[in-house]
């Protein structure tokens, strides 16, 4: 197994986070439409909010779920995310940035939802999340970057009464071992609650379509990116073993290089952790097997092709079917 860094982790899940988000609504709204695409993703960050509140506040040693807990892990989600906020004397936080948005406006195909998304999807699960942290505290907002507005504004109340935390819940930096937590574990969340919103909304066939659609394709932006970040500028057999090592070990695979050589290679996997997080789930337990066989396969062949398309994959043992091992047996033409 290649060892990683902290900066390697960072670079692959901060880097990645927002990208394997961004995927699963563009795939879902192309396979159901926008309206109902966009109804999953309030569901999926509505639990995937509430999950990252009850994580941080363990993370950050916070006792109570008060106000001032909630607004700490407020400010501690948003400057790992790379919003760009203050904070004003009244107690006001105006967003000027907003990391999601930005990837829309980079993108000429998303424009036209930015204000969907914003009014439909941004503005109610701030309000539920505050609701059901604590009961008490409230959210009140007029300005709305999203719909046209300078900045967005979010004005804290607890029990009616105005909120103005104390500096120390804002005069913080987040350092890298804050940032590793945060978007490592949330990754694969996210990744789990677009799956399971999906098959909520729909079915089991067409979440396993999009969820292969989502990985196919960021399998192939992970390979441009990783070879550029470890400055990889060929396209051989042992260069692939480069990417895929680094992938896996980012991602937390357990894996041996059988054998690497210029016209042959074999990995094998000895442990997933998307097989591992299923298998902590007795509902998921039932999936294992066809997300092995029907997802896990067809995923890399894009990212493949595009890599090298005289490089060949054969797979012949599968640990969501009871192997000991998956088998990843690559030739080159």
């Amino acid at each position: 197994m290649k060892e990683v860094s902290k900066k390697d982790e960072l670079f692959f899940y901060g880097r990645h986070f927002q990208t394997l988000d961004g995927l699963w609504m563009i795939e879902t709204e192309k396979e159901i439409g926008f309206k109902d695409a966009l109804d999953i993703d309030l569901k999926v960050w509505i639990r995937l909010l509430k999950i990252i509140l009850r994580r941080t506040k363990r993370y950050l040693n916070l006792k109570e779920n008060n106000i001032e807990s909630f607004f700490k892990i407020l400010c501690f989600r948003w400057k790992i995310e790379g919003w760009n906020f203050e904070l004003r004397k009244d107690g006001t936080l105006i967003a000027r940035l907003c990391p999601y948005q930005a990837a829309m406006q980079r993108n000429p195909e998303r424009h036209n939802r930015i204000k969907a998304i914003c009014k439909d999807m941004c503005i109610p699960f701030y309000k539920k999340i505050a609701e059901e942290f604590n009961q008490h505290i409230e959210i009140k907002r007029e300005k709305f970057n999203g719909l046209g507005d300078e900045y967005c504004d979010f004005q804290f109340y607890f029990k009616g009464k105005k909120f103005i935390p104390s500096p120390d819940l804002f005069d913080f930096n987040p350092n890298i071992d804050d940032k590793i937590f945060y978007f490592k574990h949330n990754f694969f969340t996210m990744d789990g609650l677009w799956i399971i919103e999906v098959e909520n909304k729909t079915d089991w066939s067409t979440a396993l379509k999009i969820d292969i659609e989502v990985w196919q394709r960021l399998y192939k932006i992970l390979f441009r990116r990783v070879k550029r970040y470890l400055d990889i500028e060929g396209d051989t057999l042992q260069d692939l073993v480069k990417v895929l090592s680094f992938c896996w070990s980012c991602e937390g695979y357990e894996y041996g290089i059988k054998k690497n050589e210029p016209k042959e290679a074999i990995m094998h996997i000895t442990k997933c952790p998307y097989e591992a997080a299923m298998q902590r789930n007795p509902e998921r337990h039932q999936k294992i097997e066809d997300i092995c066989k029907k997802m896990c396969i067809p995923f890399y062949e894009p990212a493949l092709k595009k890599f090298n398309p005289n490089i060949n994959l054969e797979r012949k043992n599968f640990l969501g079917t009871g192997d000991e091992y998956c088998g990843f047996y690559f030739t080159l033409d």
